[in-house]
């Protein structure tokens, strides 16, 4: 792909993720929750649609390479197994608000409350990584349909082109990573619940759940691997003169939200 094709289909992507911007900015800027934040976070099927036929127009058509096919596939198995890392962390936040929902203590409860609205981000962001995994894995069939989840259009034509199912990627490894750190900011609030459950003197409680603290961080931590074996795959289809994406670092994770249009 030349420059000026490269050149044009980022700035066709960018075109149509800008409101979307502005929505999240907005919405921060309005003191939301980390569930409200990610509600804004996740891109709607209808809008990220709108945003693959701009590239896709941008591109022009053509079919795929067998390396960029093969990259796509990576992307797409290493988003899922980002999810379903993800979901593991979600079943321990139901073990451990029920080891702590019940104290009566106004500071265990406040700890709860942000360990729920974490974990409210993170069924969003697994909802919206499945969701773009499906569309790619939609587009990438060999007779591909042009509709995805919800019935929203995912490519212009009677198959996808290589463009059309690039754009695919890319949303499927930004919402990949949105979720991996989403699953790293429950376990951040876990522990978070564990230092006051300790602090007020539920120790027994504290001890309870660290196993599953323990479990759970582990999961999260693997959904950060394979979402940035999503990305690392996305990067090597654009190469050095596309807009590559950042892997996902650190430990404490988002509300779920990064990695939405970066």
């Amino acid at each position: 792909m030349n420059n000026s094709k490269t050149i044009a289909i980022m700035a066709a992507f960018t075109i149509a993720v800008a409101p979307l911007a502005h929505a999240q900015t907005a919405t921060k800027a309005a003191g939301a929750s980390g569930a409200q934040a990610a509600a804004v976070g996740a891109v709607s099927t209808g809008t990220m649609a709108a945003a693959v036929l701009l590239v896709a127009a941008a591109a022009g058509g053509g079919g795929s390479s067998s390396s960029s096919s093969d990259n796509s596939s990576t992307a797409q198995t290493a988003t899922s197994s980002a999810v379903t890392n993800a979901a593991t962390v979600a079943a321990g936040v139901t073990t451990v608000l029920s080891a702590a929902s019940s104290t009566g203590d106004t500071d265990v409860d406040a700890a709860v409350a942000a360990l729920t609205s974490a974990n409210t981000a993170l069924t969003a962001a697994r909802t919206a990584a499945t969701n773009a995994a499906t569309d790619l894995a939609t587009a990438r069939a060999a007779a591909a349909a042009v509709t995805g989840v919800g019935g929203a259009t995912i490519c212009a034509g009677a198959t996808c082109t290589t463009a059309e199912i690039t754009a695919l990627t890319r949303i499927a490894a930004t919402k990949a990573k949105a979720a991996a750190e989403a699953a790293l900011y429950v376990v951040t609030k876990m522990n978070a619940l564990k230092t006051v459950l300790t602090n007020k003197g539920f120790t027994a409680i504290a001890a309870a759940i660290e196993d599953t603290i323990s479990e759970s961080y582990t999961a999260a931590l693997a959904s950060q691997t394979a979402a940035n074996e999503a990305v690392t795959a996305y990067n090597a289809i654009v190469g050095t003169t596309g807009s590559t994406l950042d892997a996902s670092t650190g430990t404490t994770g988002t509300t779920g939200t990064t990695g939405t249009t970066s």
